[in-house]
């Protein structure tokens, strides 16, 4: 996806004009991550709105321990650290590439100047809040009161829809290349818990690993897990 290309696609710029998308298409600065690689760290001034053009983006943040939490994943099309763009102060969380990934940028006072100039791009954004913020709270509860073989059935389904490949008899390969700490972390537990919890799914016929890539073989059973009461 190019940038002509996202900026057209994207709900959160729909209501520009074929000629102002041309014009901020110009003012946007394309950078490639590797894997692994961060965008920002959490405290660096909030500079940037960055859009993913290609690859898998993760919002993370770290315990004074060190640990690590996911808060949520971003791939083509969607936007990161907007929070603290539109604050005006800092990135709340780290943002680091778990894919080699291709971003575009706007300077935080050219995006704030669109939003004043167009309502319907502010209201593009407001729908977008509501929705990561709605995802937040399922994520809070989840952690507080759901079993941890639910929250991994949920990230394993959510990272298939996000970069998954539809194979043979309705299996669903997970294109990214998920570690178990990555799933761990999702799913807000220890690699120990997640590890075991991914075996118990493999025992289950549920789901395999081909070549370092999870592949879902029942993913109907697993929405059962992840919706089950």
């Amino acid at each position: 996806m190019n940038g002509s290309d996202l900026l057209t696609h994207s709900p959160l710029f729909a209501p520009l004009s074929d000629r102002e998308r041309a014009g901020l298409e110009k003012r946007l600065v394309r950078r490639r991550f590797e894997k692994d690689e961060y965008l920002f760290f959490e405290g660096d001034p909030a500079a940037w709105l960055i859009l993913v053009v290609e690859g898998q983006v993760k919002m993370l943040k770290h315990s004074e321990s060190g640990r690590e939490t996911i808060l949520d994943t971003f791939g083509p099309g969607q936007i990161v650290g907007e929070v603290g763009v539109l604050v005006g102060d800092v990135y709340p969380a780290t943002a680091q590439a778990m894919e080699p990934a291709v971003t575009l940028s706007l300077r935080r006072a050219e995006y704030v100047a669109l939003l004043r100039s167009h309502p319907d791009l502010a209201w593009a954004l407001i729908e977008e809040l509501g929705r990561r913020l709605q995802r937040a709270h399922e994520t809070i509860r989840s952690l507080a009161v759901e079993k941890v073989e639910r929250r991994v059935a949920r990230v394993l389904l959510r990272m298939a829809s996000a970069s998954g490949e539809r194979l043979e008899e309705g299996a669903v390969r997970i294109t990214l290349p998920l570690s178990r700490q990555d799933i761990a972390d999702m799913a807000g537990t220890v690699i120990e818990t997640a590890i075991r919890t991914l075996s118990r799914f493999q025992k289950q016929g549920l789901i395999e690993t081909r070549h370092g890539h999870i592949v879902l073989l029942k993913p109907h059973q697993l929405v059962t897990i992840a919706e089950e009461l």
